[in-house]
């Protein structure tokens, strides 16, 4: 049998540093570290995700919709009627001579956004009156509230901003909304 060859014509080299020993320079492909690399990628992915989906919010981080939806006093009812939101309380001052503006620093805490056409539930729990909601109405705003919907909320008449002033959301393809980051008829018109 005649010595082997390396891709060049010469004898093959020895097995060096990386090398399999078919001269070829390749490390040889080892299946079980696959395996193991593979496992480690797996375990690592499902244990960030139990962590991640188990964080309830009350460390003072909120960083999905579902945390903050779980951080509302009463979930399931401002899920079924509206959508639960960041509520930040902040005061400006401002003095005309000399003209300067003050801001207290803001306390933040999960609230309820009521769509329009459910504000009847909030007539129904007593948190507004047909007086309020007449008048809130006549300004084409909504209701959001502050606390438990069963005992005393707080509750405003709050005007939408323009959607299209939302940096966050960009318009999706050919005008199509998309629920990730898109401008939808729902948010458009809450």
């Amino acid at each position: 049998m005649p010595p082997r060859k390396n891709g060049n014509g010469g004898p093959p080299g020895p097995p060096g540093p990386g090398g399999n020993g078919d001269g070829s320079g390749k490390p040889p492909f080892n299946v079980g570290g696959a395996a193991l690399l593979a496992g480690v990628l797996v375990v690592g992915i499902g244990i960030g995700s139990a962590v991640t989906s188990t964080t309830q919010g009350n460390q003072g981080n909120i960083a999905s919709s579902q945390q903050l939806d779980m951080a509302v006093p009463d979930p399931e009812f401002c899920k079924q009627w509206g959508a639960s939101a960041f509520v930040m309380d902040v005061e400006l001052y401002t003095t005309m001579n000399p003209s300067s503006s003050f801001v207290t620093q803001p306390t933040l805490q999960a609230g309820c956004v009521i769509r329009r056409e459910n504000w009847a539930v909030l007539q129904k729990q007593g948190a507004v009156t047909a007086e309020q909601m007449r008048e809130c109405k006549q300004r084409m705003n909504t209701f959001a509230y502050i606390g438990s919907i069963r005992d005393k909320p707080v509750v405003r008449c709050v005007y939408q901003t323009d959607i299209s002033g939302n940096k966050f959301q960009t318009p999706g393809v050919a005008g199509a909304a998309d629920d990730a980051v898109g401008v939808t008829p729902e948010g458009d018109k809450f």
